[in-house]
């Protein structure tokens, strides 16, 4: 009789260990499955911090298109491009999940050269572009940017 016993034991125990330790590695990986099959874009007070700056310098230059002569504006054109440039990279560099904010950069940067083309083809004041030209191009780049911005901003969780 205990020899029976003994024996249903272990085959119940050959039958229910296979099963309950493949049950036990498919759960492991559904829940690893899970972890790691979203991108998530994190709140980088970086890039909230170079949107902000960047809004401020190309918007003041871009609207300074309409007064200054283009040999005054040079260098701060060098200056500004080479920031977006940076910002721009940091950004891409990131990858996949940040392509919002990188999408955003890639709009701002072509109106930004846009207006630059329009500055060194037509000069400033230009009868072909109008007195106040770059001045509204400056609002539209300052409302590209503040797209950017607040789009950065709604990943700060801290904020909710």
């Amino acid at each position: 009789m205990y020899q029976l016993q003994k024996w249903m034991f272990l085959s119940k125990t050959r039958v229910i260990y296979p099963v309950s330790l493949f049950l036990s590695v498919m759960l492991l990986l559904l829940i690893l499955s899970g972890c790691s099959g979203i991108p998530i874009s994190y709140y980088d007070a970086t890039t909230y911090t170079q949107l902000t700056a960047l809004k401020a310098e190309t918007t003041l230059l871009v609207e300074s298109f309409d007064t200054k002569p283009t040999s005054d504006n040079k260098d701060n054109i060098d200056k500004v491009t080479l920031s977006l440039k940076k910002a721009y990279e940091y950004e891409f560099g990131k990858g996949k999940p940040n392509s919002d904010t990188t999408t955003q950069f890639d709009k701002i940067m072509k109106l930004y050269y846009e207006d630059v083309k329009d500055y060194l083809e037509y000069g400033p004041g230009s009868k072909d572009l109008g007195k106040k030209y770059f001045s509204e191009a400056s609002v539209v780049l300052g409302q590209a940017f503040d797209i950017a911005i607040s789009t950065e901003n709604l990943k700060n969780k801290d904020k909710r």
